[in-house]
C-alpha cells in the first residue's frame, strides 16, 4: 500500500496533510509517488500524523520509491 492509499484510508486530503507535516502540496505528492525523498523529521511527523511506526512509514515508501532497495532489505532480515 502506497503512502497516498495509507493517507486517503484515513480520509485524509493531500492539502491537510501537506499544512501538517510542513510541506506544499506538490511537494507531498512528489514524496507519495516516490519522486522526493522527505527529510527525516518531515517523515517522522508524517508517520506520526498517519498514525503508523516509522517502519511503517519507511515500507509504503519505499514500495513506491525504490523497490527492489525494500526487497533488498527485507531479504538481509529474513
Amino acid at each position: 500500500m502506497s503512502l497516498e492509499e495509507v493517507r486517503k484510508s484515513r480520509g485524509v486530503t493531500a492539502a491537510a496533510m501537506a499544512i501538517n507535516v510542513g510541506l506544499t502540496v506538490q511537494e507531498l505528492l512528489a514524496i507519495e509517488r516516490g519522486k522526493q525523498y522527505p527529510r527525516l523529521c518531515v517523515a517522522q511527523k508524517w508517520a506520526n500524523a498517519l498514525g503508523i511506526s516509522f517502519e511503517e512509514f519507511s515500507r509504503h515508501f519505499y514500495e513506491k520509491a525504490d523497490p527492489a532497495q525494500l526487497l533488498e532489505c527485507e531479504g538481509k532480515n529474513s
